[in-house]
Formats: C-alpha cells, structure tokens, sequence
C-alpha cells in the first residue's frame, strides 16, 4: 500500500527536447534560405590574377563585363549602347574620377579595348583593371 501512494507523489525529471529540436530546425530554416538569397544576388566574375596588383578603395564606378559579353554599371545591368552617356554623365559629374573596369577572365580582348575606348572618348583619363593578386 505504502508503494502505490509513494509512485503518484514521485516527480518526474524528465526534459522535453521537441521545442528544441523545432527552433533549432527553424533556425536551420531561415540560415538555408538568407544564404541562398545571398548567393544568387552576388557577381560572380572570375578576376585574373596578377603578381603586382595594388589594393584599391572601395570605387563607385565600375564597369564589368561578363564573359557572355553583357555588361553592368555599378552592379546594374547596362548595354553597350548605354555606356557611352554613362561614361559622359561620369564625366560631367566628376571630371578626376577613376573608371574600375572589371572583366571576367574569359571576355575578348576586342570588349576590353572598346570600353577602354569610349571611357577616353568621354574625357575619362584614369582606367583601372580591377585584378586578384596572384598568391
């Protein structure tokens, strides 16, 4: 008789791990799908690599071109068309500003020299080609 009131008295110690196991799932969750997002919305150009590359501060005016041959402004999509006014507004706006051209590893030498090109055309004299420094 003793034994049967002492088991309904007895405290269980027991932890509960599902509310655990479901924040750490959607915390898992939410890291899987902001790293995806920030992924996808990253240039992924593949610089070459150069021996005597300078370190160069932040810019605010870069061309890149791509090696299917597309180009963008400052990570924002541009035709070949367009960046002649840029190039001139550039100009107009900053009359010392650098021009950082960015080109993937693949792209024609024909490409590179047009933009070099119609940045002189605009009055732009400072050209830099962004590289990786080579380890």
């Amino acid at each position: 008789m003793f034994s049967k009131y002492r088991s309904k008295r007895a405290v269980s110690a027991d932890i509960n791990m599902a509310p655990m196991i479901d924040i750490v799932f959607q915390l898992l969750t939410f890291f899987m799908i902001t790293s995806t997002v920030i992924q996808t919305s990253s240039i992924n150009v593949d610089l070459p690599e150069a021996k005597t590359s300078d370190s160069v501060q932040q810019q605010e005016h870069i061309v890149t071109l791509y090696k299917n041959g597309t180009l963008s402004w400052n990570e924002e999509k541009l035709s070949m068309e367009e960046l002649p006014s840029k190039l001139q507004e550039l100009k107009t706006q900053d009359p010392n500003a650098t021009l950082v051209i960015q080109g993937d590893e693949g792209i024609s030498y024909g490409s590179l020299i047009e933009i070099m090109d119609q940045a002189r055309t605009a009055g732009l004299t400072k050209l830099s080609l962004a590289t990786v420094l080579k380890q």
